[in-house]
């Protein structure tokens, strides 16, 4: 008689690449926005942050650069007003926001006439979703909550006209870039490396595992007690699944009963050869991706030290690749914010602030700037960080506010807004 064998093959995962979707078929009035799921992008950039320590370096370094010693007016005069009406520390979470999510919010409060906007502070960006536009030309509304997943909370949630598109004392300036196929929202510039991100914290959860499973093989098991229904090969193939595979499992032992030594599972080891050098070559090349997600030509910028880049010294390297992340990155997240927060306090009754980044420069490429022009330090920082200024941005601004479709036009893409008041203090002068 000739016996049968039944082989599965148990597949880990979803294999599919994560689809971004603005979702407005839903019966809500607010958009969700998902990466993957129905409302979870928010929650799936955060945990990219979070679990890949290459993706969190690149983040938090390139928002400090951003955000340098922060925004200053050019006027004396105006700028004492300027810090008292948007603290630094409110932009600096605002640009972090803007890095990490591609989005980013500030409340914006005005005086009781409506005629002139008093302070400005930081909003946590995840915690707002947007009206649907209907027959509308632009996003008039926003939804606030501090936690969508919360259907008690979500009953709750406060809704808050856009900036410019009301009376209303309090209004909320939301800050996008352009991202193509999408109108409410806007996609983080590193979302391409969000997958290789996973990468990285899944690799690091393995060999985790590993450790503290004392660095067991793999294995191949053999059922040897007859081939059992389909049923119940399944019932026991999804057993097996949810005990041995992923990450969070790895190196685990199994145990067996048996009735009979003849009818015991056979267990053989599979040698997968060279897997060191598999792991290492993922690690290195999940590492590359997401460095080129972020559009990062030296890691040595954000403490990260990677093969030799083709430069003779790692001065050279990094005044180099500095020069390229200050016009490729830095400066368009900043034209930015200035370009919006200038249209912004325009039309709050406060024209002609000259708003600038101060800038950031990395002490090493400084030093070297100061020892070949045979100055200090400080000399050569000023030099470079005015250098360094756009002065196109404030023109760029007044244009935009001479002309009212040209100022509506701005709203479109991207002034909106929310309320807090559970977790944000309602601030008065």
């Amino acid at each position: 008689m000739q016996k049968e064998t039944k082989l599965s093959v148990v597949s880990y995962g979803n294999n599919s690449i994560p689809q971004v979707i603005e979702d407005t078929k839903t019966r809500y009035n607010w958009v969700p926005y998902g990466l993957g799921g129905h409302d979870d992008f928010f929650t799936a950039i955060t945990s990219a942050y979070n679990i890949s320590t290459t993706n969190a370096a690149c983040i938090e370094g390139i928002a400090d650069l951003i955000f340098g010693k922060g925004i200053y007016s050019k006027d004396p005069t105006k700028n004492d007003v300027f810090q008292k009406l948007i603290p630094q520390e409110e932009t600096k979470r605002v640009t972090f926001d803007l890095k990490l999510y591609g989005n980013a919010a500030y409340q914006v409060y005005w005086n009781d006439e409506h005629t002139k906007v008093i302070k400005f502070y930081h909003l946590p960006v995840q915690t707002l979703r947007a009206e649907k536009i209907y027959d509308n030309p632009k996003i008039e509304n926003y939804f606030y909550c501090t936690d969508w997943k919360d259907q008690r909370k979500v009953r709750d949630k406060k809704k808050i006209p856009a900036f410019g598109t009301s009376n209303e004392k309090l209004e909320i300036l939301f800050i996008k870039n352009y991202s193509p196929g999408l109108y409410y929202y806007s996609l983080p510039d590193w979302i391409p490396a969000f997958q290789f991100s996973i990468v990285e914290g899944e690799l690091s959860n393995l060999h985790l595992n590993n450790i503290e499973n004392g660095f067991l093989p793999a294995i191949m098991l053999n059922m040897n007690n007859g081939i059992p229904a389909p049923e119940e090969r399944q019932t026991i193939e999804d057993l097996l699944y949810r005990k041995f595979t992923g990450t969070n499992n790895a190196g685990k032992f199994i145990l067996t009963f048996n009735d009979d030594v003849a009818t015991k599972p056979t267990i053989d080891v599979i040698q997968i050869e060279n897997l060191h050098e598999k792991f290492q070559y993922v690690a290195e090349y999940a590492q590359d991706r997401i460095l080129v997600g972020h559009r990062v030509t030296s890691p040595l910028l954000f403490g990260i030290r990677t093969q030799n880049n083709g430069f003779s010294s790692q001065s050279e390297e990094m005044k180099t690749a500095f020069s390229i992340l200050q016009t490729m990155t830095i400066s368009p997240f900043q034209n930015l914010l200035l370009n919006q927060l200038a249209v912004a306090l325009s039309e709050g009754g406060l024209d002609n602030m000259e708003l600038y980044f101060e800038q950031s420069t990395p002490l090493v490429i400084l030093s070297q700037q100061a020892e070949e022009q045979d100055k200090t330090v400080g000399q050569v920082e000023d030099e470079t960080n005015k250098a360094m200024e756009n002065p196109a941005t404030t023109d760029d601004a007044k244009d935009a506010t001479n002309e009212n479709e040209t100022q509506l036009e701005a709203w479109d893409y991207g002034l909106s807004g929310a309320f807090i008041k559970q977790n944000y203090e309602y601030h008065k002068d």
